[in-house]
Formats: C-alpha cells, structure tokens, sequence
C-alpha cells in the first residue's frame, strides 16, 4: 500500500476527451483521478501528466 509520500499529485488530461483533472501520479507511473468530474465521463481511463511550466527568472 502506498503512504501519502510515495504519490505526486498532478493535473492529468484525459487522451479520449480532453478533460483536465487533478490525480495522483503513484511511482509506478499510475494515475489515479481525484473525486470526480462533469467533465470525464467517457470512462476510457487513459491519462496524460500535464507538464508544468518552469519557474521564470525575474
């Protein structure tokens, strides 16, 4: 079982219908989805980490 330390939370889109939602990435590389969204039901479950943007330099 993975502890809270183990897991990387990230924003994920679905690669079927586009839905941006926040989820845990384990380190395996599994995402698991937060709650739920209006947004996703098409159910297919394939998800793609958003990257994020680096920090600018001022």
């Amino acid at each position: 079982m993975s502890t809270q330390s183990d897991q990387t939370r990230a924003a994920v889109r679905c690669e079927s219908c586009g839905a941006i939602l926040v989820a845990e990435i384990e380190p395996d590389g599994s995402v698991r989805p937060l709650g739920t969204s209006e947004d996703c039901v098409c159910g297919d479950g394939t998800f793609a980490q958003l990257e994020q943007p680096a920090a600018s330099i001022q």
